[in-house]
């Protein structure tokens, strides 16, 4: 893997031969090992190595691109020609931003850890091993899949805006399959020593062994428990409707709520970077540096998403990015949510979301992977799966409850979410 300095000396060298007034090009390498199983046996295994830069050149608003999986001089001289040809043949935007000047990148916790170079694929494939035993143990057919990534990150420009970023990350997830019923779960991180996936696998299949042989329940409004991973699945869509230009050209959810209510005071949202549990990238869109940001504050729209070009219309401060998200919770646990419900139901996953209104945030999906019903504060059954018809917005606004927040996936840290009069609208025969 390349240093810091070849990278950055790498960028100057193709931004220097650059006939274009405004240039920036963007590096980055990774070295990816992942591991495939299905029906209990491993059935894939790949390793790949890979560099790749991007050239962005302009002249005045006319602008183009290219990009390369090589970095020899023969590959730049050609990615140059390409990107500038483009950039000469293209339309003038009405929307293009000059490109950045250096900037001042706050400190954040490491998002590398060198535990991760020595993980191999005889490491994972252990691990595999040992996940897979503990499913046939349980009657379950285990699949999944693993992944061990490590790389960097690195732009530059010609008015000496320079940004590197080094990463790790490891991803794991797992779904136990019953004769009658299914558990998943998942972790990521980016450091080995404080990820344990067979405390995972464990979960994993508990909730594949509750799950059998469910019972149908009559669709309607019910009190739900959903854990955190279910939660992540729902405000993912909430998270992309944040757009400051989609709100104020009138077709958002959100347009002209700046400012007002819309969620119960719980509700707590926002992009933070000194978290060590779930580090930010150093820098975003363009190479801006990335900064904290409430989006809801106690139940309040507090901010919006504002990209380069509409915060250079507004006049206002651009965002590098909407992710890390943090949605944070209370000091309670899942059991503590359950113990507090007098009749509902706890939603482990949810999947195959779309949209049925998108000006609305009204969405339909399935519940997955573990759906049971509660009352007088105990799970009492497994319940066949149902489709929900609902907004993220109306889930927020009727919290009653929030268990502690954990990160969900590589760039979400948010709460198991206890809500009322949540519209499951018909049964589904999925699994």
């Amino acid at each position: 893997m390349r240093t810091q300095a070849e990278i950055k000396n790498l960028l100057e060298k193709v931004l220097a031969e650059a006939d274009a007034p405004e240039a920036e090009a963007y590096f980055d390498s990774n070295h990816q090992l992942a591991t495939r199983f299905g029906g209990n046996a491993i059935t894939q295994n790949t390793s790949n190595e890979n560099e790749h830069i991007y050239l962005k050149v302009a002249y005045g608003n006319k602008h183009g691109g290219a990009q390369s999986n090589r970095t020899d001089e023969q590959a730049v001289r050609r990615l140059l020609k390409k990107a500038q040809e483009i950039a000469k043949q293209s339309p003038e935007d009405s929307e293009y931003v000059e490109t950045l000047p250096p900037q001042n990148y706050p400190d954040t916790p490491s998002r590398f850890f060198h535990a991760v170079e020595s993980r191999g694929p005889i490491e994972m494939a252990d691990e595999i091993r040992q996940i897979i035993a503990m499913s046939k143990k349980h009657n379950c057919q285990a699949s999944g899949l693993s992944i061990t990534d490590y790389g960097f990150e690195a732009m530059a420009n010609k008015k000496d805006l320079f940004v590197s970023d080094q990463y790790s990350k490891i991803e794991i997830s797992f779904t136990a399959n019953g004769s009658n019923g299914s558990g998943s779960g998942e972790i990521s991180g980016e450091d080995p020593a404080r990820l344990d996936p067979f405390a995972m696998a464990q979960e994993t299949i508990g909730t594949a062994d509750a799950a059998q042989s469910p019972k149908e329940i009559e669709p309607g409004d019910y009190t739900v428990i959903f854990e955190p991973r279910a939660t992540m699945n729902l405000l993912t869509f909430l998270l992309y409707n944040l757009s400051a230009r989609t709100a104020d050209e009138g077709a958002s959810p959100f347009s002209g709520k700046l400012g007002q209510k819309l969620f119960s005071e719980k509700v707590n949202m926002s992009l933070e970077i000194d978290d060590p549990e779930l580090p930010a990238r150093k820098f975003g869109q363009s190479g801006l540096p990335l900064h904290k940001c409430k989006w809801i504050e106690n139940g309040i729209l507090a901010n919006l998403y504002y990209d380069r070009y509409w915060a250079k219309v507004k006049n206002c401060r651009p965002h590098a990015a909407l992710t890390p998200l943090f949605m944070r919770g209370e000091n309670h646990s899942i059991a503590d949510l359950i113990a507090n419900c007098k009749r509902g139901l706890l939603v482990k996953n949810l999947w195959y979301i779309r949209y049925v209104d998108e000006k609305e945030m009204l969405l339909t999906g399935m519940t997955r992977d573990g759906l049971f019903l509660v009352e007088d504060a105990k799970i009492r059954h497994p319940v066949k799966n149902m489709r929900f018809n609902e907004s993220p917005m109306v889930f927020l606004k009727n919290i009653v409850g929030l268990s502690r927040d954990v990160r969900v996936g590589s760039d979400v840290k948010v709460p198991g979410v206890m809500s009322e009069n949540f519209t499951f609208s018909s049964g589904t025969e999925s699994v």
